[in-house]
């Protein structure tokens, strides 16, 4: 039995089971399942995502590509209109890069700032896409409602979407 818990985990395998909960937050809340997979307080596990692959420097088109393909399905489950969750997860995807530099130091409290951070501004990109694509009256206390209990599960799940070494990105001031 202890012999099933000592291999590690490969990572591939683990970024396909992340990449399968992003899908399942984006489509789970639309099904009639209940207010157990409502948002919230589902987590919306596609910030994850978006975070995790900024910091991991997924710099192809591979990730970008990915979460504009879940936002749209978003989206369309959503009713509309069509762009607001791409845009969402994709400056999610940008923010995450930028914090992934500020947020270098290989440990749990560094990469949670990180991703609290990335939460936070996306609240605020929402917020102004939101006003925009459906007027002034909308709210996005909803949105805010799920970016926060997003970003407080995160250190649990934050195996699924990043390594715990330190960001393979560039950092300022240091040269190679």
């Amino acid at each position: 039995m202890n012999a099933l818990f000592a291999r590690p985990v490969n990572r591939s395998v683990l970024r396909g089971w992340g990449l399968a909960l992003a899908i399942a937050s984006v489509i789970l809340p639309a099904l009639p399942l209940g207010a157990l997979f409502a948002q919230p307080p589902m987590p919306l596990a596609v910030l994850w995502a978006a975070y995790g692959w900024a910091a991991e420097d997924e710099s192809g088109w591979r990730a970008p590509l990915t979460l504009a393909a879940l936002g749209l399905l978003h989206d369309q489950l959503a009713g509309g209109p069509y762009g607001l969750f791409a845009a969402i997860y994709l400056s999610a995807y940008l923010i995450g890069r930028f914090a992934a530099v500020l947020m270098s130091a290989p440990n749990l409290v560094s990469l949670w700032g990180g991703f609290i951070a990335t939460a936070l501004v996306t609240i605020g990109v929402a917020y102004v896409l939101a006003r925009l694509g459906l007027g002034r009256n909308i709210s996005v206390l909803p949105y805010a409602e799920v970016a926060i209990i997003t970003a407080i599960i995160f250190p649990i799940v934050r195996p699924l979407y990043m390594s715990s070494a330190p960001s393979g990105r560039p950092q300022p001031g240091f040269r190679k």
